[in-house]
């Protein structure tokens, strides 16, 4: 698919707009694409391959402000959180003690202590714990303040119980539970933001723990930005020396306002504040690696360097070609990517994708490298994937939708399509050795020319106390052309699955309700086989061009409303004296309906019999 030599040069389309034009099969392979517009225009069979897509340079040098300006920000919040209680717990007009250095390590370790939280859980769940402490603390701080009573109304109570007057204890008690009242707290943040005094230290701790936290998610939000908006224009080596230039101020930053305190006390803050910035770097770096519980971070840092980038949203992009394209800070919202190739192209995940299958992780990477070996895919959208030459041996497709992909000359062998849609789905020259097709849903529009198969098994569990998956062949390899054989009987058939039994009255006036409701088209009834425990399947013929999934959706709907009705129905007429009656009734409407079941097989055998004899 790639028709260019690497050293051909760039055209320059940079800011063109092409909205909502016709570029069917036009070639802009190798071309320089930043800030281009693409919005709403058919770029059917396009080539990209090798091209330049994202932000011009004018747009980078803003993002590049953006990005300074929030690791300054990240650099203040780091130095608040530590800084501000420590302002609190050691003021000038009094010496440290070992009571308040404690006090400074615990708000510390609980900054630390949340960092590490949301690298765990993600900051959502870290929101949520602290909700859950902020709701307690906005439920008791009120009730421990209504303790802070008089000692005139103190002696009252204990006179009520007898007691002639309050200890002393309960006295200075109930004095130092006035602090939590409004006035107080309001009046104590007052002195401290004004310098005019020492604030009472159990208030101090309480405001200077929430100041901590504040700072915290403000660092974690601006720091993880930062990263991204690097990552995203300038790569690692931004990131690096922005985060050692914020140590570097910190450290200055510490040493200047706190020199008149003890040298031990300015280490441990300072050590404080460089943990704090290297735990958040961790998180901004678990967030770029796109770490599910805080990728909406990410998502908030793509959405904005993708403004003035490249854009195809809401493009046609069937069968375009983007193989080694660079794709950051390029916009694909909503756009119709079926069976696009993605194929080393490079900085997709620095791109807009939402109301795609890019969004998925695994599948993107897997749309990107074509490696799927091993792999679990289990009810993914690879719906319109373009996965030409992919090598997705052994992997687990389970209840894939693999609707219009192309998987050409695909290596599927040993790989779980259980119950996996391929309608429209072409699967030519494909390697399908030991691929397990259990309830697989394909039709006339899935092309399975030239398939590559040994064996295959219609059955992804062994029969209870065997190891027969159903192969087929039941011995020996297929031979060239038998698969296509094989499943073109499936591709005009609908496989219906009753695990109860069949309800012949239900199952006939389902049949006929259906052909009414598709225009009277022709299906009739073709076998129906007894699997044990209760389980038929009986197979309908369709014509090729029949949507079979309609049909198998309405047949068994209605076949289930009928059933309901039929057990209401018989229900009420087994009750009393005709019991009996309605029982033999019951059973001769059965045999009727299974006469007539079994008539409509034996009348497609004997004509499929005369078509033979007259061949």
């Amino acid at each position: 698919m790639l028709t260019h030599s690497s050293k051909q040069p760039r055209k320059n389309y940079q800011g063109r707009s092409f909205k909502n034009q016709d570029l069917t099969n036009q070639d802009f392979s190798y071309a320089d694409i930043r800030g281009a517009d693409f919005t709403g225009a058919n770029l059917t069979g396009a080539k990209f391959n090798y091209a330049l897509a994202g932000l011009t340079k004018s747009q980078i040098i803003i993002i590049s402000i953006v990005t300074t300006i929030l690791f300054i920000t990240a650099g203040i919040a780091a130095f608040v959180a530590v800084q501000t209680p420590f302002k609190f717990i050691f003021p000038k007009s009094s010496e440290p003690d070992y009571f308040n250095v404690a006090i400074l390590i615990f708000i510390g370790f609980v900054d630390i202590g949340l960092l590490i939280i949301t690298i765990r859980q993600g900051i959502a769940e870290t929101i949520k714990y602290l909700f859950y402490l902020v709701s307690l603390l906005i439920l008791t701080i009120p009730i421990i303040a209504s303790l802070g009573i008089s000692e005139k109304k103190l002696n009252n109570i204990f006179r009520f119980f007898g007691i002639s007057e309050a200890p002393n204890w309960i006295f200075w008690l109930s004095g130092e539970l006035k602090i939590f009242r409004g006035s107080n707290i309001i009046e104590s943040v007052n002195y401290w933001f004004n310098d005019n005094g020492d604030v009472n230290p159990i208030v101090g701790i309480i405001i200077t723990l929430m100041v901590s936290i504040v700072a915290i998610f403000v660092l974690i939000f601006t720091l993880s930005l930062a990263v991204a908006f690097a990552e995203i224009i300038a790569e690692k080596w931004l990131v690096n020396r922005a985060v050692l230039g914020i140590l570097v101020i910190l450290a200055r930053g510490f040493i200047v306002s706190t020199s008149s305190r003890p040298q031990m006390l300015i280490i441990t803050c300072t050590a404080f504040c460089f943990t704090l910035i290297l735990i958040a770097q961790h998180l901004a770096k678990k967030i770029l690696s796109e770490d599910e519980n805080n990728l909406f971070i990410l998502r908030l840092a793509i959405g904005i360097g993708t403004i003035g980038g490249t854009c195809f949203k809401s493009a046609n992009l069937t069968d375009a070609d983007f193989s080694h394209a660079i794709l950051k800070s390029t916009n694909f919202r909503f756009a119709n990517a079926t069976r696009t190739f993605w194929r080393q192209s490079k900085y997709l995940k620095f791109a807009r994708v939402e109301n795609t299958i890019l969004v998925d992780i695994k599948v993107r990477e897997l749309l990107i490298t074509g490696d799927g070996k091993y792999k679990e895919y289990i009810g993914a959208s690879l719906r319109g994937a373009n996965l030409i030459s992919a090598d997705l041996s052994n992997a687990n497709l389970k209840l894939a939708d693999l609707g219009e992909a192309t998987l050409q000359a695909a290596c599927l062998n040993n790989v779980n399509l259980r119950e996996a849609l391929a309608i429209g789905t072409n699967f030519t020259t494909a390697q399908m050795s030991g691929t397990c097709l259990e309830g697989w849903n394909i039709d006339h529009t899935t092309i399975l020319d030239n398939v590559e198969s040994k064996y295959i098994y219609l059955l992804e569990e062994a029969k209870p106390e065997t190891d027969d998956k159903e192969r087929r062949p039941s011995s020996g390899y297929f031979q060239p052309g038998d698969f296509t054989k094989l499943f073109k009987e499936v591709l005009d058939t609908v496989d219906l699955i009753f695990r109860n039994g069949v309800e012949f009255k239900a199952f006939m006036s389902s049949f006929k309700k259906v052909k009414v409701e598709n225009g009277g088209v022709q299906i009739e009834i073709k076998s129906m086989e007894n699997k044990g425990d209760g389980v038929v399947v009986v197979k309908i013929d369709v014509p090729p061009e029949t949507n079979k999934e309609k049909i198998h959706r309405e047949f068994m709907q209605f076949y289930d409303e009928n059933v309901k009705v039929l057990d209401k129905k018989y229900h009420q007429k087994l009750a009393g004296i005709e019991k009996k009656v309605s029982l033999y009734g019951r059973k001769t409407e059965e045999t009727e309906y299974r006469m007539f079941f079994m008539n409509q097989i034996l009348k497609i055998q004997n004509s499929a019999d005369t078509r033979d004899r007259e061949k």
